[in-house]
């Protein structure tokens, strides 16, 4: 049986199951029992005969790729992020046609202008699973799945009209409105943020709010060139005080911290007892994000440089062992997939995966800790340099929101969130004028 809580980050990442808890949407998809397909690197869809025509939601690359700022709730994500959709979703009015062939559908074939293709993990769906009736338990995921069918077309539609309005007459359909309270979250935090924005919206259904999830780093940019934005939430509380104060923000407020763990991709088990000599194994093979521009992943090989204060000379048998995956610049095209890696315990916690907890010495968890931490550098490219902090997620209300009061109560609810429940460790820490 699929174990459908292992993607649960790229699932609720996914326009299609936007609106769905976390609990309902694993509820909904053990009971439809979607297949979930590995295919390798240029591989062709798994697509079945023409009589029960599927698509595919994209949900996870080989290596992975945070998804990008997003205007609308209904915005599909990019070729290569999680909760793309694949192929052809008006199969859903086609299944049943069996007198009509379909043409077989599969991933772009090189060429110009096609994505280049990696290794990826696709889940695949039908018409007619999506639309059968099931039980009374997972109605009421299964119509909001519907109705977000409905808002992903509607969606392009306007999309489409934009595009029109912008050739003919040069006016910009997307300008701001007043009715939308706009959220920004890193997507560590998307999960809680969610949540609240769907208890604000309950509460003030004449101000709904809008959640746009991507990397820390891209949403500070937009909110830089002007991109409407009433609250911002970034996994790295430094961005705040480098990028955006004193000008597009006055302070903001740290509510979470977090601790670098190690997580099984596959079937093999590590605990906080064995970590080292699992990860030494030369039967085994472990990685993390590119550290050259992806906090998790520079934090994942600051946590292994830190390995010293558990045992003399462990770091350094760490970064040179034999299975040691993800320090290239320039990766290969064909990539392996490691059977562990470094990451958020907020991840495997929020998802009830299992996980090896790393000492504090090195897990960049304890503010008490700091000095130690900041022992460690690591060079991202030729001219930047980052020393290692305590990991700190933090919220702000930038100047140029357009809803300040709303967007003060909005961050009060978040704030009010018990953090434990999500992951995180509580922090609290307020740095300027929130």
């Amino acid at each position: 049986m699929v174990n459908y809580r292992e993607y649960l980050g790229e699932l609720q990442s996914a326009t299609l199951f936007q609106g769905i808890e976390a609990d309902a949407l694993i509820k909904m998809l053990d009971t439809m029992q979607p297949r979930i397909v590995h295919v390798d690197e240029g591989g062709e869809m798994p697509i079945k005969q023409p009589d029960f025509p599927e698509f595919a939601v994209f949900l996870r690359g080989y290596p992975q790729k945070e998804i990008e700022a997003r205007r609308f709730k209904y915005d599909m994500p990019k070729f290569g992020e999680p909760g793309m959709l694949m192929g052809e979703i008006p199969s859903l009015s086609e299944m049943n046609n069996t007198d009509r062939p379909m043409k077989k559908r599969g991933f772009p074939k090189g060429g110009h202008g096609a994505p280049k293709r990696n290794p990826m993990d696709v889940m695949m769906m039908s018409g007619e699973m999506v639309t059968k009736f099931y039980n009374e338990e997972i109605s009421a995921a299964q119509s909001q799945m519907l109705r977000n069918f409905l808002g992903i077309l509607a969606q392009k539609v306007t999309d489409i009209r934009h595009d029109l309005f912008l050739a003919k007459d040069n006016v910009d359909m997307y300008a701001e409105t007043d009715k939308t309270l706009n959220i920004f979250t890193a997507g560590c935090a998307m999960g809680l943020v969610n949540d609240v924005a769907r208890m604000w919206s309950a509460r003030h259904p004449e101000l709904r709010a809008s959640v746009t999830a991507g990397g820390s780093v891209d949403l500070v940019r937009n909110v830089i060139a002007g991109e409407p934005c009433d609250v911002i939430v970034t996994a790295d509380d430094k961005l705040f005080a480098n990028m955006l104060m004193p000008k597009y923000a006055k302070g903001y407020k740290v509510f979470a911290g977090n601790s670098m763990v190690i997580t099984p991709t596959g079937d093999k088990q590590i605990n906080s007892d064995n970590w080292k000599e699992v990860l030494l194994d030369e039967n085994n093979t472990f990685g993390h994000h590119s550290p050259y521009g992806d906090p998790g992943g520079y934090r994942a090989v600051m946590a292994i440089m830190l390995a010293d204060n558990v045992e003399k000379g462990l770091s350094d048998k760490l970064m040179n062992a034999k299975g040691h995956l993800g320090m290239d610049k320039n990766p290969p095209k064909e990539r392996i997939k490691p059977d562990f890696m470094f990451g958020y315990a907020s991840g495997p916690i929020s998802r009830g995966l299992p996980y090896a907890a790393l000492p504090d010495v090195m897990n960049l968890s304890k503010d008490t800790l700091a000095d130690l931490y900041a022992k460690v550098k690591f060079a991202v490219d030729d001219e930047n340099t980052v020393t290692a902090t305590p990991i700190a997620h933090a919220v702000a209300i930038p100047t140029a929101a357009k809803n300040k009061d709303a967007a003060a109560e909005f961050v009060k609810m978040l704030l009010d969130t018990d953090m434990t429940k999500y992951g995180f460790i509580p922090r609290e820490e307020l740095v300027g004028n929130l």
